[in-house]
């Protein structure tokens, strides 16, 4: 027996194993059997390489990370990737000789759809579909769909491309409920909010903008935002910030409205770009200042009226109690005077004592006065100290029962703060007293040190007052507490039922008003 059909033998013995990188020497005979050892070298190349090509293929089938399924001309599934396993949960033997159908819902006609539309295109390409996953979960998927042919061109099945949309819809869902939140913000504004492009045509405009500016629906796309800035100069230095800026805060400009009405307004802007970089247009908002700028000048005139109400009272003090009293001494002294040697020495005194008494009123008037000013007491010993004198001296001159009740630590504070403080609880008690008739007022003043906020309750029985009513119908006294409360980050709570009194409740955060 010739030893090469032996080696023959061996070498499709690792053929069949799948060992292909074995090979025989033909011999130098040339006969029919070098021939045949040739063909089957031949052979084992072509299957080396189909297996390595084989393999290729299945690295790829499976590595992808969208859904690939192989049909048969039935539009039954051959063969799955990995994916199909991770989304669907269903293994390639359980899906392997089942409809498509199947996956995409019992009673669906998707293999149906998918073979007439390939037979008027090569290619299906977006289509969505929902496939069912083994614990019935929906998969929401976009497919792409192909035929499959043979070496020899003959077609031989389908292969289905199936990317998970579920991410995707969730993102789309978040972003239309974020697209409707940023709506409802957008449209229930109280300002003016604007989106334009770079000639500054209105591609957005919200209800308040059309308010503000006085136009119809119209605008939009038509109207130039740039065209409502009243002034020239102001227009033009707009324009060449909000082109060279990232953003442009609170400029000042005035608007002119479709009626010829100017009003001053804090403009606020950034740009529009796009992926490349490039300005595609401008955003921001108006606000209108002119309620802001009526409150601020009613804010400065009450100012300005108090002060000069203050100044009133100290000449009226000064005139109807220091003036009589000083012209009484004045007699007095006259009187001494031209008594002296004429009068008993019995009398000149009387008349030394009425003018010493007269002095000494004087005096303590003063000390009222500029006590009503400036409490010497709150510069020198704080507010816990001023406001029990303040309550005993209107006690000598009112039938007033106070109710004080301060913490002994309630702690020393920034000047300013007193000061404002005082006012408000001597001004609570002028309010009562002249306003309310009340016969009873108590002050409760406590702090809380971990959270560093101070707390006082001010209350009467007065006969109280409507304090919306009092709001409306002019109220500065109310809004000048709350501003000033307010000013110091506190927080003021005005409480009042008619003929049953009135209560303020405060609470300011001192921690950045303690003294240096």
């Amino acid at each position: 027996m010739d030893s090469r059909l032996e080696d023959i033998n061996n070498l499709l013995i690792r053929y069949s194993l799948g060992d292909f990188d074995y090979s025989i020497q033909p011999s130098e005979k040339y006969d029919e059997i070098d021939a045949f050892i040739t063909n089957i070298n031949m052979l084992g190349e072509e299957l080396k390489t189909s297996v390595i090509s084989r393999d290729y293929f299945n690295n790829i089938f499976h590595s992808v990370s969208d859904m690939l399924l192989v049909l048969d001309n039935r539009g039954e599934i051959t063969s799955v990737n990995k994916a199909v396993a991770e989304k669907l949960r269903f293994s390639e033997n359980q899906l392997r000789e089942t409809s498509i159908n199947f996956i995409a819902g019992e009673d669906s006609k998707l293999f149906e759809y998918i073979r007439s539309m390939l037979s008027k295109n090569s290619f299906l390409n977006n289509l969505e579909v929902v496939f069912h996953s083994l614990d019935f979960k929906p998969v929401p998927v976009s497919l792409s769909c192909s035929y499959l042919y043979n070496q020899n061109q003959v077609r031989i099945g389908y292969l289905i491309i199936a990317r998970d949309l579920s991410k995707i819809k969730q993102f789309e869902n978040s972003s239309r409920e974020n697209e409707k939140k940023f709506r409802k913000v957008f449209e229930d504004s109280s300002d003016c909010f604007f989106i334009v492009d770079t000639a500054g045509k209105f591609m957005e405009l919200n209800r308040a903008g059309f308010e503000l500016l006085k136009c119809a629906d119209t605008a939009l796309n038509t109207e130039s935002f740039f065209d409502y800035i009243y002034d020239g100069a102001e227009r033009e230095s707009f324009i060449q910030q909000i082109n060279t800026k990232a953003v442009v805060p609170d400029f000042k400009l005035k608007i002119r409205d479709k009626e010829n009405t100017i009003v001053d307004c804090l403009v606020s802007a950034n740009k529009i770009v796009d992926e490349n970089g490039q300005i595609k247009g401008f955003q921001g908002s108006v606000k209108n200042m002119t309620k802001q700028k009526e409150i601020e000048n009613l804010f400065v005139r009450t100012i300005v009226d108090t002060q000069e109400k203050e100044r009133k009272r100290i000449v009226k003090d000064l005139h109807d109690s220091l003036g009589q009293q000083l012209s009484a001494i004045k007699f007095f002294l006259s009187a001494l005077r031209s008594a002296k040697g004429k009068v008993s020495a019995e009398k000149f005194d009387e008349l030394l004592s009425k003018s010493d008494n007269s002095l000494n009123e004087v005096i303590a008037e003063l000390s009222n006065i500029c006590f009503n000013i400036m409490p010497g007491t709150l510069q020198k010993f704080g507010l816990s100290y001023a406001i029990h004198e303040l309550c005993n001296k209107i006690k000598l001159s009112n039938t007033i029962d106070f109710r004080t009740d301060i913490a002994t630590d309630f702690p020393v504070l920034d000047k300013n703060l007193e000061v404002t403080l005082f006012r408000i609880v001597q001004e609570f008690i002028n309010n009562s007293i002249k306003h309310g008739g009340a016969k009873k007022i108590s002050i409760k003043m406590i702090s809380d040190p971990e959270e560093g906020k101070l707390f006082i309750v001010l209350k009467d029985t007065g006969k109280g007052f409507d304090v919306k009513r009092a709001e409306i119908h002019g109220g500065m006294g109310l809004r000048n507490v709350k501003s000033r409360i307010e000013s110091y980050a506190g927080i003021v709570k005005i409480t009042s039922t008619e003929w049953m009194g009135t209560m303020y409740e405060i609470m300011v955060p001192y921690k950045d008003y303690l003294p240096k």
